[in-house]
């Protein structure tokens, strides 16, 4: 399953990089759960082309995120966001008492729009 995962996140990042070709059939095999045999056959290719080809996306997607890194850079993110998120809830519940309502919403409110 975590295979699978990583494989969507690289094809959501790093799609438009891809020939047609390796896009179509990538997303066939891991999102749509078409067997190599049905991909040989809507592909007209032979089933060992198929592989070879899934094969060498698998590669050149692992290549474009270590040259790049979006994905590590997102999860970066998406952790600083959700410590941040931690830190304001807590600052809230030791000092929010003492704002007005106003800006204790106010507070809230920015933080759910950046999430």
């Amino acid at each position: 399953m975590k295979d699978i995962v990583r494989r969507t996140d690289l094809l959501d990042y790093y799609s438009a990089l891809l020939t047609d070709k390796q896009r179509d059939i990538y997303e066939w095999y891991y999102q749509q759960d078409l067997s190599l045999g049905e991909i040989s056959e809507v592909a007209n290719v032979s089933r060992n082309a198929v592989h070879d080809l899934l094969s060498r996306t698998d590669e050149k997607l692992e290549r474009l995120e270590k040259a790049l890194g979006l994905i590590a850079a997102g999860e970066t993110a998406r952790k600083s966001r959700e410590e941040l998120a931690t830190r304001l809830a807590q600052w809230l519940e030791k000092y929010g008492a003492n704002l007005p309502q106003e800006a204790r919403d106010s507070l809230e409110e920015l933080w759910h729009l950046r999430t």
